[in-house]
């Protein structure tokens, strides 16, 4: 079962603490959203995770790893998959399959089984038609897939996603997400994100602040604690904004993270006349 331990992690740049006595245990297969405001630590903290950062205080395991030990970093990194903000700083070849296939054969893979998992991440996130194509002509929406392609090829036991959502359209967003909760069905996924509604669909959040776990628990306990939210800097998602609203007017529509679930239950309002 892929797990991330951290006890008592703390980090500072150039003398300011960016990361204050972290502590949390995540086990998959499951999807996890770290939330948080821009500058709140998080992207710090997936890097020390992943051995990019060295730890400074605190111990960190991944499956059982110890991260201080050096002895240790080929083999974590191999169970690690990290998707970046900007899949462009991903990308290492000028032809798509051969890009994905790059992670595999440096595991020093058979050609065989290179070439089947080229090709079934790239079937998986729908880019097998563009396998021929140069990355870095690929839209936005595309090169993320693209990425993700590269990061499934790997197989990783826990996939990291650094806001790579942040940046797409509405459409290509809604694609990278399916994808990537798909993905948490075999493995441990750690969503980096600052959208509540992106962490509303997890499993399980953790809210960052100011180098802080504020909150640890599931969607609906987290993410309808609107002093909370504002206090981190997090905007609430829609429903909890517009549950809110009504309440202030009068009209109890309950507390709902979804937005057809909360539709409905206004709807059911409206008929009853209130």
């Amino acid at each position: 079962m892929p797990e991330i331990k951290a006890e008592s992690v703390s980090f500072s740049y150039r003398g300011k603490r960016v990361l204050d006595d972290i502590s949390f245990h995540l086990e998959g297969p499951s999807f996890v959203a770290l939330l948080g405001r821009n500058g709140s630590g998080k992207s710090t903290l997936m890097r020390l995770i992943d051995g990019l950062l060295p730890l400074q205080e605190g111990n960190i395991a991944v499956d059982g790893l110890p991260l201080r030990d050096e002895a240790s970093l080929p083999e974590i990194r191999r169970y690690i998959g990290f998707l970046f903000q900007d899949p462009d700083n991903q990308f290492v070849s000028p032809v798509l399959d051969e890009d994905v296939a790059f992670g595999p054969e440096n595991y020093g893979l058979p050609e065989s089984e290179v070439e089947r998992r080229v090709r079934s991440s790239l079937e998986r996130t729908g880019m097998l038609s563009f396998s021929k194509r140069s990355p870095h002509t690929l839209s936005g929406g595309e090169k993320e897939k693209a990425a993700l392609s590269g990061v499934l090829a790997l197989d990783p036991d826990i996939l990291i996603s650094d806001e790579s959502l942040s940046m797409l359209d509405p459409v290509s967003h809604r694609e990278m997400f399916s994808l990537l909760r798909d993905a948490g069905k075999d493995s441990l996924i750690v969503m980096i994100t600052h959208s509540a509604e992106d962490a509303a669909e997890a499993d399980r959040v953790l809210l960052l602040s100011e180098g802080h776990i504020a909150a640890d628990g599931k969607p609906e306990d987290v993410l309808a604690d609107v002093p909370l939210l504002e206090s981190a800097g997090i905007r609430p998602p829609f429903p909890v904004r517009l549950s809110s609203a009504l309440r202030e007017r009068g009209i109890d529509a309950g507390m709902n993270l979804s937005p057809e679930k909360l539709g409905e239950r206004i709807l059911s309002l409206l008929e009853a006349g209130c």
